[in-house]
């Protein structure tokens, strides 16, 4: 059964005694990544996207990503150099992970089913959203699940509209469905809808609206959803930064 939100709130209570993370905490996770694991798997019918030209190993935080996407047009080169930089963020520096991220572009219409889904989580709809990043006939990219599909659409729209009325896209993932009790696969859209719901319950439960606080947004749940659901990260001495994605 899944947890009600009074026992998350107090289990994120338990996990982050001093307190919900701030925003500046969240945008600054980041992660390494080796474009050499890219290039080499990448598909002859895309150029190479910036985000992979120059530097043995690069890394992003989820700022840098969100700088990226305020910058992407509707180029398909502006798409894929987004797709990659979410998706370097996602997958750290392990070939595998990198060799499953690279397989949704080798689909026929992938980059053309990428900027429908971007165009619907910026018009403010992130569950609809992701009802056609998970329906067949739609836009559907096989290869290309939820863990990853919510990232897309976190990153294209979370940062705009703010006068949206319903809630912001968030990333989905098995930690963050560890930390809510649910399965780790095999959300529909509604169990989206659900979860984005939940977070914002969560939020006015743990961290409500203070004019003095920075922690009030729903990204802010996200993050803490996901470090609960997982095993405490062994961090480099040299950055404040995990190097193996999410």
């Amino acid at each position: 059964m899944a947890r009600s939100v009074r026992d998350i709130a107090a289990a994120l209570e338990q996990h982050f005694p001093d307190g919900p993370p701030a925003d500046a905490t969240v945008r600054n996770q980041g992660f390494d990544y080796l474009p050499q694991h890219w290039t080499s798997r990448w598909p002859n019918s895309l150029p190479v996207p910036e985000v992979l030209l120059d530097g043995d190993r690069k890394h992003l935080s989820r700022q840098d990503v969100f700088s990226i996407s305020a910058a992407t047009t509707d180029t398909d080169e502006d798409l894929v150099n987004l797709y990659v930089a979410i998706c370097a963020w996602g997958t750290g520096t392990k070939a595998q992970r990198v060799a499953r991220a690279v397989r949704p572009l080798h689909e026929t219409g992938a980059v053309a089913a990428l900027a429908r889904s971007r165009d619907a989580a910026m018009s403010g709809h992130p569950t609809e959203a992701y009802r056609r990043l998970n329906t067949t006939g739609e836009d559907r990219i096989k290869h290309f699940g939820p863990a990853f599909f919510t990232k897309w659409m976190y990153f294209s729209a979370y940062d705009t509209n703010s006068d949206r009325e319903s809630p912001a896209p968030l990333i989905l993932d098995s930690r963050v469905a560890k930390a809510l009790d649910w399965g780790s696969q095999g959300w529909d859209s509604k169990d989206y809808g659900r979860y984005l719901e939940l977070a914002t319950s969560i939020q006015a439960t743990w961290c409500p609206r203070e004019p003095s606080r920075d922690s009030a947004t729903t990204h802010v749940i996200e993050y803490a959803l996901f470090k609960l659901g997982g095993k405490p990260e062994v961090k480099p001495l040299d950055r404040p930064h995990s190097i193996d994605g999410r």
